[in-house]
């Protein structure tokens, strides 16, 4: 979604013959616009040749969608990808460095979905340096106005029981006196993988809960669920899909994650991809999504070597700070930006490779933009997040069970969707016919 103030990609741009380009257009309707047809025009031109005027036509329903959103999102990326992408070195205090955070922030609020950059436990992050994204001091126009961001990571962190818990006692304090209103979860584990892995990831869990209760969740990735008991988690991403009934059923709750059970937000994902995690959210009753990144810029996870039984990384962070162009993925020719055959030694047949993943911002530096570039996800993550809300009024009005009905021509059960583009507008236009007096 290249801006056409761009100095590269940007406008005017070449369109060769018998070729099509498409261009997305923003259009942010006022809330206090009258219901009724409006209608406009545009025009295309080559140089100063005007090649045709294309009419336009916008219907404005009396239906006016919450400041607030309901869908709860988790979308993470580390300040070192910020640095490389923005060529911004390694003061990330500086006045154009917090500039640039705060695009991203921007972004990610205009399109319903919550922003997360953390470098640590997220405890000076959420309560101070971002605080006023989660309060919505922090955002003063358009969509959302006013509103925090509603989910929350802060993580415990200790290396004795005593030290854990006192992490704890300290993230309920700060966030208390913080009056936010947001989802607030710790995560605890990711994907526990040996018996003393699950031991501790327990043991974690249980410290959180006698120090204090239940005020911060507790968050695991594993689809080994069942190594748990009912209530020793919170929140569990990556189980099966036939498992999340069951979950569900014992009193914990299940995130969906990358992928969300559907098309997912990927280059290579259907137009309805970013939507369809949404609705399916909606559908299998799961609490939220989580991106594991947003803005995987360098392939550090796969740019490795084995030395005996570790993958090693071919460069240290301070190489990558000194030249971060030798080592940023060339978005913009080379969407493949995760890559375990880049792993020296690494089965090719078993590598997963990916284009777009963990890729939901593009950086503007390399063409002339101090801030983020919308990826096409965004923009179908965003219709979903709309959707969410059509769903969530007509649930407040005492028409889930139709809400429901409508959510199964597109969703007709756990893990399939339809493939039909048309069907998803169509779905939201029988949601909408559902809000109207």
């Amino acid at each position: 979604m290249v801006p056409f103030s761009a100095t590269r990609f940007g406008a005017p741009f070449p369109v060769g013959a018998g070729r099509n380009q498409p261009v997305w257009v923003d259009l942010y309707v006022p809330e206090d616009a009258a219901p009724g047809r409006y209608t406009g025009s545009f025009t295309v031109t080559a140089g100063q040749q005007a090649l045709g005027t294309i009419s336009a036509a916008l219907t404005v329903w009396p239906i006016t969608l919450p400041a607030q959103t309901h869908f709860h999102s988790y979308l993470y990326t580390g300040p070192e990808q910020l640095r490389w992408g923005y060529h911004a070195g390694n003061d990330i205090d500086s006045d154009a460095f917090k500039a640039i955070e705060d695009r991203h922030f921007q972004m990610a609020h205009q399109h319903r979905l919550n922003f997360s950059i953390c470098g640590g436990s997220g405890l000076e992050e959420v309560t101070a340096r971002y605080l006023k994204y989660y309060t919505g001091t922090g955002f003063t126009q358009r969509v959302g106005k006013g509103v925090g961001q509603n989910v929350a990571c802060i993580s415990p962190e200790g290396d004795s029981e005593a030290a854990f818990k006192d992490s704890c006692r300290t993230i309920v304090t700060r966030w208390g006196a913080s009056r936010l209103d947001a989802v607030l979860f710790g995560y605890i584990w990711d994907e526990p993988h040996s018996d003393q892995d699950f031991l501790a990831s327990k043991q974690r869990c249980d410290w959180v809960r006698e120090a204090v209760g239940a005020k911060l969740s507790t968050y695991i990735a594993t689809p080994q669920w069942n190594r748990y008991a009912a209530g020793e988690v919170s929140i569990y991403s990556e189980p099966s899909i036939e498992d999340i009934p069951r979950i569900i059923a014992r009193g914990d709750s299940v995130w969906a994650v990358n992928a969300g059970y559907c098309a997912g937000p990927y280059v290579d994902a259907p137009g309805f991809g970013g939507r369809s995690i949404v609705w399916m959210n909606w559908r299998m009753k799961t609490g939220g999504w989580q991106f594991w990144d947003c803005c995987y810029w360098v392939d550090t996870q796969n740019r490795k070597h084995r030395e005996r039984s570790r993958w090693v990384m071919d460069m240290s962070y301070a190489q990558i700070n000194a030249d971060p162009a030798k080592y940023l993925t060339d978005l913009w020719n080379d969407p493949m930006n995760f890559d375990e055959s880049r792993k020296q030694g690494y089965p090719v047949r078993d590598a997963i490779r990916i284009n777009g993943d963990g890729l939901l911002y593009y950086p503007g530096h390399d063409i002339g933009i101090d801030g983020p570039i919308a990826s096409f996800a965004l923009k179908s993550l965003r219709r979903g997040a709309q959707d969410y809300e059509y769903l969530w009024l007509l649930a407040r009005a005492g028409k889930q069970a139709q809400a429901d009905m409508v959510v199964a021509t597109v969703c007709p059960e756990a893990g399939h969707w339809s493939e039909d583009a048309e069907a998803w507008d169509r779905a939201r236009l029988r949601l909408a016919s559902l809000l109207l007096p």
